[in-house]
């Protein structure tokens, strides 16, 4: 069952998500939470805006690969192994093999990647190559 503090993080998530995409990013949505509940960081997609909002576009702007690299300069590796990332999506590769290498604990997500795919086809949108 669904805590309700986890489904605020999914919420916050979603918001992140619909914000990246009125920005004309995808729609993607990130938190990072520490094990007693803090939310420490939170993050959209970038990739066609930029980090800075300069339309630098970055296709490592993730919010998931984001988070785990943030992870890396602000908690110990203790800390990262019982925090939670809360996301829109479930992780591409590149977004998992961030989280693996971090050493971030749980990932719970709104959405599977077969769901998202199911999704695009309907409304006619061409899948990208990961």
């Amino acid at each position: 069952m669904v805590k309700h503090q986890e489904l605020d993080a999914l919420r916050l998530c979603i918001k992140l998500a619909r914000d990246a995409l009125e920005a004309g990013d995808a729609p993607f949505g990130s938190v990072l939470v520490a094990d007693d509940g803090t939310i420490l960081k939170q993050e959209r997609n970038r990739t066609v805006t930029g980090e800075k909002g300069d339309f630098k576009a970055d296709a490592t702007l993730h919010p998931e690969f984001v988070l785990a690299r943030w992870s890396q300069f602000h908690m110990s590796p203790a800390q990262r192994a019982t925090a939670t990332v809360y996301t829109s999506g479930e992780h591409c590769p590149m977004c998992s093999a961030a989280h693996a290498y971090a050493g971030l604990g749980r990932i719970v997500y709104v959405s599977s990647s077969a769901q998202l795919v199911e999704w695009m086809k309907e409304l006619g949108i061409e899948r990208n190559t990961v």
